[in-house]
């Protein structure tokens, strides 16, 4: 199918006269700044998604998909029927209960308050990845017996995470104290419980929060250590797809009063709203690189009007019609707008495959989320997006000049040539 005649003569305008350099340099110019905005814009989107998705699996690997959480300091009444009709849900994978509370851990002169969560090691390994961020020790051990003497926690064994391991000075095998905030009246006054456990192991889960913050005894040691006799105050949640973990957590809520359901996401939605902010304002940042290109070209398209009125003044003397000439400085506008935009689209694609096979290692990185190389994480409806965004962008920059052009009165643009 033969091109329309407007086209060829849009890109006849847009081959540079020995006089019409200036204008060719311009056209160069908005072609290269419509390049540089997409292949911008489909980079920085491809790492802040592989940020996203580096951080989301993170959260993942330590957290459940779906956490279920007692109103009630005294825990979850029934808690065993309770897991039975979770386990028959749809979508539900595995379900691990646990007992959680916050403990103080001391070692010498080192003192660390952290979460200390009790688990099933058997159901958790089927929930999370707890198992496989063991930097040293196992979790199995989790479940050894107390050593001989009056206390019965005594000798039983902890996981901490990493961050704690090193502010506590602690290695696999060391012994620390864990004190628990439960009180018993003596005759020297009030108590808290304390017991010395062992370290069985020390995990990394690549974020600092769950690393500082986070450690494991066996369900047995933590209903023995807060005195709750066969009581748990939550239970971790696996789902078949991730995505389906907020509608899982809302059929979950239903089933009693006495608890709540929140998905990962929700219980992360500080850390989900900033990423998800940052992303908005970078591309609303970035399109404006694509939007002082668009004005180039219409900068570009007014010049060419202004050095082409005697030429417009002759096609419509000859039966041009002002919907031919709108076509004409459309078309031209649009194949500067359609070239920096393919050209971008090439520049960005390769840079992030580029990058995904040499990943750029971050200064500094690892010290909050571990994250030593650059992320990338291409999306083909961000990829979409930019690229129609572009294209719309520089179609719209080029209504103005080609509707001045169509307005041109034949007699008065060819009156003084």
């Amino acid at each position: 199918m033969p091109l329309p005649y407007e086209y060829h003569i849009a890109l006849r305008y847009l081959r540079a006269k020995q006089k019409e350099t200036f204008i060719s340099l311009i056209s160069v110019i908005s072609v290269v700044g419509v390049a540089l905005g997409v292949m911008a814009l489909i980079v920085v989107m491809s790492v802040m998604n592989g940020f996203r998705e580096d951080i989301r699996k993170k959260i993942i690997g330590a957290q459940a998909h779906v956490v279920l959480a007692s109103y009630d300091q005294g825990g979850i009444s029934r808690w065993q029927d309770l897991m039975r009709q979770v386990e028959q849900q749809k979508h539900v994978q595995a379900v691990a209960p646990y007992l959680a509370n916050q403990v103080m851990l001391k070692r010498d002169n080192h003192v660390e308050g952290v979460l200390i969560w009790g688990i099933d090691v058997q159901r958790e390994k089927k929930v999370t990845r707890l198992g496989q961020m063991m930097k040293s020790g196992s979790l199995d051990k989790l479940n050894q017996p107390s050593q001989p003497g009056d206390n019965p926690l005594r000798g039983r064994g902890v996981v901490v995470g990493m961050e704690v391991a090193r502010k506590l000075g602690v290695l696999t095998g060391d012994e620390i104290t864990i004190v628990a905030p439960v009180f018993k009246v003596t005759a020297a006054g009030t108590v808290p419980k304390v017991a010395t456990f062992q370290v069985v192991g020390i995990f990394e889960a690549g974020m600092y929060e769950y690393d500082a913050t986070f450690a494991y005894v066996s369900l047995e040691t933590a209903q023995l250590l807060f005195e709750q006799p066969a009581a748990v105050n939550g239970m971790a949640v696996r789902v078949d797809q991730l995505e389906r973990a907020g509608s899982v957590a809302r059929d979950l809520q239903k089933l009693g009063n006495d608890f709540w359901a929140r998905d990962f996401m929700a219980l992360n939605r500080n850390l989900a709203t900033a990423l998800e902010t940052e992303k908005i304002v970078m591309f609303i940042i970035l399109i404006m690189i694509v939007m002082v290109a668009a004005f180039n070209i219409a900068s570009t398209l007014i010049m060419v009007v202004m050095e082409k009125k005697r030429d417009i003044g002759i096609l419509k003397a000859i039966g041009a019609s002002r919907r031919f000439i709108l076509r004409l400085f459309i078309m031209e506008g649009a194949n500067i707008g359609v070239g920096g935009t393919l050209l971008g689209l090439a520049g960005g694609l390769i840079t992030c495959l580029f990058l995904k096979l040499y990943p750029l290692q971050i200064p500094g990185g690892g010290s909050v989320y571990y994250i030593e190389k650059l992320p990338v994480a291409t999306q083909a409806m961000d990829v979409l997006l930019i690229t129609v965004l572009s294209l719309l962008v520089c179609l719209v920059s080029t209504v103005y000049p080609a509707w001045q052009a169509s307005r041109l009165d034949p007699v008065e643009a060819i009156r003084y040539e």
